[in-house]
This record gives C-alpha cells, sequence and structure tokens, in this order.
C-alpha cells in the first residue's frame, strides 16, 4: 500500500485525469504503487473489479512527486 501522502499525488495530476480500468472501464481506482512494471508507469487497481494495471506517468513532463 502507498504512502498516504504518495497516495492521492495522481488525482491532482492532468497526465491522470482519464485513467480507467482497461477491463471493465470504471474510473474508480486507486494507486497502489508509484512505480509499476517500468520507473515510467504507476500501478493502479480498479475498486469495481479489483484487476490491477500500470498507467505512463510521464507525458513529456515529470509528475509531481518527482518536482
Amino acid at each position: 500500500m502507498p504512502r498516504t501522502r504518495d497516495a492521492e499525488l495522481w488525482r491532482n495530476d492532468p497526465d491522470f485525469a482519464d485513467v480507467t480500468c482497461p477491463d471493465c472501464g470504471s474510473a474508480k481506482v486507486s494507486m497502489v504503487s508509484l512505480f509499476g512494471s517500468a520507473a515510467s508507469e504507476v500501478m493502479f487497481q480498479c475498486d469495481s473489479c479489483r484487476a490491477c494495471f500500470n498507467w505512463i506517468k510521464w507525458r513529456g513532463k515529470l509528475p509531481p512527486s518527482a518536482r
């Protein structure tokens, strides 16, 4: 489980405005880790179907946690 401070950082980042579960399409997701299978990804878990998935976090700039 991520630290509380880190758990909400992604919600204020416009790069993550359209994060949805690739399995069920739900927008109700929670961050599991600031780093997924690569340093440029964040790991999320869907609150609806519980599937885990990675999301690319760097789209031309650093994420809020690295600023």
